[in-house]
């Protein structure tokens, strides 16, 4: 079977002359032909692609939890516990104070935080980013900008239930409720 079109083009440029050969231009313009291609594409032979194979992502969730919301109750969560530790009636088993550190190194606190109170199966935690504010600025300091972006990304989303800030009028520190792990035998 012989093709239509010249075999340096790609399939997605063969789509987008397909697209185009339908489209009227304005008044007074004229439009721009892909180089090689025909201006239409016959309906009764599509363009086919291989697609890679589907990789399989053993130990990896599929599907992450929506993203979690300072201050928001997530779904799932009863009412009772999310006051509680809203109110600041759960303590933190352990406190993360960020400062002094950089980005890169206030990341991997951040993560081996996280993961390792999920594995000891602490309930609560907490991170001090501070306010982050230079002399005379009123913009947020990075960590305080980026630590809320790392909590809401793989693999850390998956650990983690809610967060709060502790105090109403203080954003420079994120309290951490961790997601229970249930055993199997729960699960079913």
């Amino acid at each position: 079977m012989q093709s239509r079109h010249k075999p340096d083009l790609t399939t997605d440029q063969l789509i987008w002359a397909q697209y185009v050969a339908d489209v009227r231009p304005l008044k007074g313009r004229t439009p721009k032909r892909l180089v090689g291609a025909d201006p239409i594409l016959p309906a009764t032979e599509p363009v086919v692609t291989e697609a890679a194979p589907a990789r399989s992502l053993v130990g990896v969730s599929q599907v992450l939890p929506p993203p979690v919301v300072i201050g928001r109750p997530p779904a799932g969560l009863d009412r009772v516990t999310w006051q509680r530790f809203r109110g600041n009636k759960i303590p933190p088993a352990r406190v993360l104070d960020l400062h002094g550190m950089t980005v890169a190194q206030a990341h991997s606190a951040v993560s081996t935080l996280i993961q390792n109170a999920a594995i000891r199966g602490d309930r609560c935690v907490e991170i001090i980013t501070g306010y982050g504010r230079r002399a005379g600025g009123s913009e947020g300091g990075a960590l305080r900008r980026e630590v809320p972006l790392w909590l809401s990304m793989a693999p850390l989303q998956d650990l983690i239930l809610a967060l709060v800030h502790p105090h109403s009028g203080n954003p420079g520190a994120i309290r951490i409720l961790i997601r229970r792990r249930r055993a199997r035998s729960e699960a079913r």
